[in-house]
């Protein structure tokens, strides 16, 4: 468990213990709602809590770029807003988008708007620290499905309690597919690491590659110390100019047995 205290500064929270951690999101986040109820999301700590939890597990300092998060109450301004950017099918809930200009997160505000902020918000933090074309589609949708399960707690004190519980996997989907993985006799090919690699588009990705994109990021970064090891290693080379082999690879040739390791530990 994380934890650590906000300090109320103005209209900014910000962590106020060290912890080898020190908020910057506040100064290149802004911020800009159609309500007051959608104001009340808490962006510049979510920031601050997703950053922490993907460094302390990567060990990589993460960054911001200049970053605009809109929150919408009023879905049909949402739609509106997004179609602006995306083309295709209809928008999720929440959607990152990426252009030259800026970074740009849109949030239809729901009751599931904290898990998507934290969503869009590992985008943000990923994009911003590694280039585009260098994050796996895999790793970009995994990390970010890991981020969405941080449940937040803060006391009548200010202490913030920040937990991962991946027991709150709630989707039916995600929990279908993990759960047909793990009692299958050896690993599907569908649910191998070669299998993700192969996706470049997240609007074709299935439910499925959803659920074992979230399963092979939650095993690199909360699995067995080797395995955390290959997968922080594989990250921080993400920032390196030269080419590198696909993890898969790098992993079977230290992790022989890497998918029985897998499967074992949702087992």
């Amino acid at each position: 468990m994380l934890q650590f205290t906000l300090a109320t500064t103005g209209s900014w929270l910000t962590p106020a213990e060290s912890t080898g951690f020190q908020s910057a999101s506040k100064l290149n986040i802004q911020v800009f709602t159609d309500s007051n109820e959608a104001m009340s999301l808490p962006v510049h700590a979510t920031c601050d809590v997703v950053m922490q939890y993907l460094s302390r597990h990567t060990t990589v300092q993460f960054a911001t770029s200049e970053l605009d998060v809109h929150l919408f109450k009023s879905q049909q301004r949402y739609l509106r807003f997004v179609r602006q950017f995306v083309s295709g099918d209809e928008p999720r809930r929440s959607t990152f988008i990426q252009s030259r200009d800026r970074q740009r997160i849109a949030v239809y505000v729901t009751q599931f708007a904290q898990q998507d902020l934290q969503h869009e918000l590992c985008h943000a933090l990923l994009h911003s620290t590694f280039r585009s074309s260098r994050v796996p589609l895999w790793i970009d949708e995994g990390l970010a499905e890991c981020s969405e399960l941080l449940q937040v707690t803060r006391s009548a004190s200010g202490v913030v309690q920040v937990k991962y519980s991946p027991s709150s996997l709630l989707h039916p989907e995600y929990r279908k597919h993990v759960q047909l993985m793990a009692s299958s006799n050896v690993l599907p090919a569908q649910c191998r690491l070669e299998s993700l690699e192969r996706r470049r588009n997240s609007l074709r990705m299935s439910w499925h590659e959803y659920a074992m994109s979230w399963a092979w990021s939650h095993f690199g970064m909360h699995g067995p110390v080797l395995i955390q090891r290959e997968f922080k290693r594989y990250i921080q080379k993400l920032d390196s100019p030269l080419a590198m082999p696909a993890l898969s690879s790098d992993m079977r040739a230290r992790i022989p047995d890497i998918d029985s390791r897998f499967k074992a530990f949702f087992s």
